[in-house]
């Protein structure tokens, strides 16, 4: 029941200042300020993923993407796939002061959609699927099926033909760049799918492409689609955050370029040893691949 019925600590701690248990306030996406809205964006779970996410998190791997792009001496095409609510985002367009072509800002639940009846805020998927419920004092998930259904399914029912409001789960800093920005884009985009815009010289996928959330055979789908999305030489940088035993968040990653011969990936960096599915990364082969993306 515990990972069906959370307490909303923002009403709870106000009346026990001490509680350390809950989860912060889903209604905070409609806050200015960005703290909150980035914790509130931890609560969203859509089909076993939920969106963690915070600034700073990819500083040492986006130091290093900045030096190469440097280098290169022109501006590039940045697809940043699995972005969450856009903070990790919205830290390399400001690290690269403008210094790019096109940045695109993906993630696959990019919008929800949301409704507030008799004290609750019920939010849904794109698939139209409640994803929780948020009241001042709980926030509930649907993860035990008769339970939420036997809290919930008659008022669904109720608001099921009544509009929503949507909602875009994009770091309000980041939207508000975007608008001054064109060539910053913020879009849906599924890594399972093929790329079917213009090739891009940089990948970066944080916190998105580790076995914890998917199977080899997912993975290779996902690296199979970064490397068509990549122009010749292109990098894909991988990123995952992981906890100590002290509980201290540390940044592991690994950047590849894009090899034609053999079709592949070439490893040339790596931050604290690296990611879990370097060797997977390594052992693709691309050569009888069909290519996608647009030139």
């Amino acid at each position: 029941m515990y990972n069906t019925i959370k307490l909303n600590k923002k009403y709870w701690q106000s009346i026990l200042p001490k509680l350390r248990y809950g989860v912060p306030d889903p209604l905070d996406v409609h806050s200015a300020d960005q703290h909150k809205f980035s914790e509130a964006m931890k609560v969203f779970n859509f089909r076993g993923v939920y969106k963690t996410t915070g600034s700073g998190r990819l500083r040492q791997t986006q130091l290093f993407l900045k030096d190469h792009i440097a280098a290169l001496n022109e501006p590039v095409s940045i697809l940043d796939i699995g972005a969450s609510d856009g903070s990790t985002s919205l830290d390399l367009i400001n690290l690269l002061n403008g210094s790019f072509k096109k940045y695109y800002v993906t993630d696959y639940n990019i919008r929800c959609n949301y409704i507030s009846y008799k004290g609750y805020t019920y939010f849904f998927n794109p698939q139209n699927e409640c994803i929780l419920a948020a009241s001042r004092k709980f926030v509930i998930y649907p993860e035990r099926k008769w339970l939420f259904g036997f809290l919930f399914n008659a008022k669904l029912a109720k608001i099921k033909g009544l509009p929503r409001t949507g909602l875009l789960l994009i770091n309000r800093n980041l939207q508000e760049k975007q608008q001054e920005n064109e060539r910053i884009v913020i879009m849906p985009y599924n890594i399972f799918e093929p790329w079917a815009l213009e090739k891009v010289n940089i990948v970066v996928a944080g916190n998105l492409l580790n076995r914890a959330y998917f199977t080899d055979g997912q993975i290779e789908t996902a690296l199979g689609n970064c490397y068509h999305a990549l122009a010749e030489n292109g990098l894909l940088a991988i990123i995952r955050n992981k906890l100590t035993p002290n509980g201290e968040e540390i940044e592991k990653s690994c950047v590849y370029q894009k090899q034609s011969n053999p079709a592949g990936f070439k490893k040339i960096h790596q931050v604290n040893e690296g990611v879990e599915i370097d060797a997977l990364v390594l052992s693709l082969n691309y050569c009888n691949s069909t290519n996608q993306g647009r030139e």
